[in-house]
């Protein structure tokens, strides 16, 4: 996937995102400013001993100002811990409100999307590059705003106190953020190649762990190990780049920032020896000077935060470029329709070719069932068949053609009540981890424990779901992989009729079960299609056997409609149904030779 355009705007961005907790945040801002303020008043205790209390050694003043430097850092000490608290606290809500929109919006992507991008680097943006958006705000929240306020109150002492003094120590402070900022720019696109290299890991991490039994079986451990270490020394040079980087810059900020502080202690003891000579033009005793250089470390201390500030700025902004990325995805598009007039389904020419493909899968494909019908889609491998039961729930759209139930377009009905309306049973079930309940009632969750056995029954599950361990209560594993596969299929085709839905699919539904549980799901199927009449039912078969009760079959190959009828229709028309059933006979006959 091509990398987006840096964005310059991010910080105007990030701003939109904090806009729904601007009174927190006002709030939090003066509690903090509070806080810092009360910093700013120790420096005159010490010119306060220096100056007054030590030149008239009074025992008594000096217990009077301890007691009120006691009780004023229990203070300060109360307010920074309410202050710190409260910015974390308000940290995780925006993390946590910022992760479900991602999440949200992961969710509401187009099918196509999800094949242009690696699933494990597409939860990385809601995992790890939210998770890095906290440093960046708790940092922002809890000590940037009482930074910037001690940076103005110390620069106002200063210049109270010295003017003289206070231009050689702004003129300091300028140098070191000046070249923090001027070389400080690189950081942001560094950043991004870090973030994009945790995503690359957890994708190859992901997909190994997925198909860790594929891996095993070709001892495959040690190529999936070198894969990871190559992403992962490249993540790790990266960073160490970009470490070298900002340390560099940091040293040569600090030193700017130590050359002013020198020169304004031989500036300022100048002013005091001077002063002892002539004190109406230096003015400038020893505890004043003592206390402006503790100012000046108020000073610089936080411009120092600020500068190290815009490093984790940097990285933070390079991570929501990523998050943004996600966010202004475009969604499913869908209408306003909720409900069907009827299941008739119809496609008119339609032509489409999945993303990244090099040839169409179906290629002016046009077809007919009416409202109740069971029809079967039949061809050999690659005609399209399982294309068109996903083009019907809109997982992909077609980009010439329309497909209509009960005579109104797809993309007129919500997507929610389209997909409502439609179960399907894939060749390959997936099952979540969980228990048996849980997923059969994923297909709908209110359901009760009732409704959910009767299903199962249905589906000829219930017997080996009452031999488990837990029965209906057994924890089935990632993926269900503590089940068979014909155990994973019959607990799909419960959960598919337990949707109760208007339109059933069963795209090589039986595929996976033995000749006696095909049998018997076959059998409890056909009794489901005759309870209800107005449901319509598509399968897709490899057996021609099971669907030769169908309504109409039709055959397709290469994306292309080549014969329609009944099963007696097409034998007698002798084309490629004839010889796809031809096949399949003489290979059973075979097999019970």
């Amino acid at each position: 996937m091509s990398e987006p355009s840096y964005r310059p705007f991010a910080v105007k961005n990030l701003l939109t995102l904090l806009k729904p907790y601007r009174w927190k945040i006002t709030g939090l801002s003066l509690l903090i400013a509070f806080s810092a303020g009360l910093d700013q008043v120790s420096p005159q205790f010490v010119r306060i001993v220096i100056d007054d209390l030590i030149p008239r050694g009074e025992l008594r003043l000096f217990l009077y100002l301890a007691l009120g430097i006691l009780v004023f850092y229990i203070v300060n000490y109360v307010v920074s811990f309410f202050a710190m608290f409260w910015s974390f606290v308000f940290t995780q809500n925006v993390i946590s409100d910022l992760r479900m929109r991602a999440y949200s919006s992961l969710l509401a992507l187009p099918m196509a999307r999800f094949t242009k991008e690696r699933s494990g680097s597409m939860v990385s943006r809601v995992v790890a590059d939210v998770n890095a958006l906290e440093s960046m705000i708790q940092a922002g929240a809890s000590r940037i705003i009482g930074q910037l306020f001690s940076i103005l109150v110390a620069l106002i002492i200063l210049f109270s106190m010295n003017w003289v003094l206070a231009l050689i120590a702004l003129a300091a402070v300028s140098l070191m953020a000046f070249i923090t900022l001027r070389y400080q720019a690189p950081l942001r696109p560094m950043s991004r190649e870090i973030r994009n290299k945790v995503g690359e890991m957890t994708a190859v991490a992901s997909e190994a762990i997925m198909n860790i039994g594929v891996v095993k079986n070709f001892a495959n451990e040690k190529l999936e190990h070198g894969r990871f270490g190559e992403v992962n020394s490249d993540y790790v040079q990266k960073n160490i780049y970009r470490r070298r980087y900002m340390g560099i810059v940091q040293t040569f900020s600090s030193l700017s920032s130590d050359l002013g502080m020198s020169a304004l202690l031989l500036i300022g003891g100048w002013f005091v020896v001077r002063s002892n000579a002539d004190a109406r033009v230096f003015n400038l005793t020893t505890g004043e000077l003592t206390a402006f250089l503790l100012y000046l470390r108020n000073l610089m201390m936080p411009v120092r935060f600020v500068m190290d500030f815009n490093a984790i700025l940097q990285s933070g902004l390079a991570a929501l470029d990523r998050v943004e990325d996600l966010l202004e995805e475009r969604p499913e598009d869908e209408g306003d329709l909720i409900s069907f007039k009827d299941t008739s389904v119809v496609l008119q020419n339609i032509h489409f070719q999945y993303p990244e493909a090099e040839t169409e899968a179906l290629r002016g494909l046009s077809l007919a069932i009416k409202s109740g019908e069971t029809v079967a889609l039949v061809g050999p491998s690659g005609a399209g068949k399982s294309t068109v039961t996903k083009l019907l729930s809109r997982l992909y759209d077609p980009q010439t053609g329309t497909i209509q139930i009960g005579g109104e377009d797809l993309k007129r009905y919500q997507l929610g009540a389209l997909r409502n309306a439609i179960a399907h049973v894939p060749q390959d079930p997936t099952l979540f981890s969980g228990t048996v309940k849980d997923n059969i009632r994923y297909a709908k969750p209110s359901a009760t424990d009732a409704e959910v056995i009767n299903a199962a029954k249905s589906a000829n599950a219930h017997l080996f779901i009452s031999d488990l361990p837990k029965a209906y209560d057994t924890e089935i594993g990632e993926r269900g992989v503590k089940l068979s596969g014909g155990q994973k299929q019959r607990i799909a085709i419960a959960r598919a009729i337990l949707k109760d839905a208007s339109i059933l699919v069963l795209d090589e539904a039986t595929s996976s079960l033995d000749s006696e549980s095909e049998a018997l799901i076959q059998e409890a199927l056909d009794g489901l299609f005759k309870t209800r009449n107005n449901i319509t039912s598509i399968v897709i078969a490899h057996r021609l056997s099971t669907i030769q009760g169908a309504d109409k079959i039709f055959v397709l190959d290469a994306g292309r409609l080549v014969e329609e009828g009944s099963h007696a229709e097409l034998i007698k028309k002798q084309g490629l149904y004839q010889m796809l059933y031809e096949l399949q006979y003489n290979d059973d006959l075979a097999l019970q030779d």
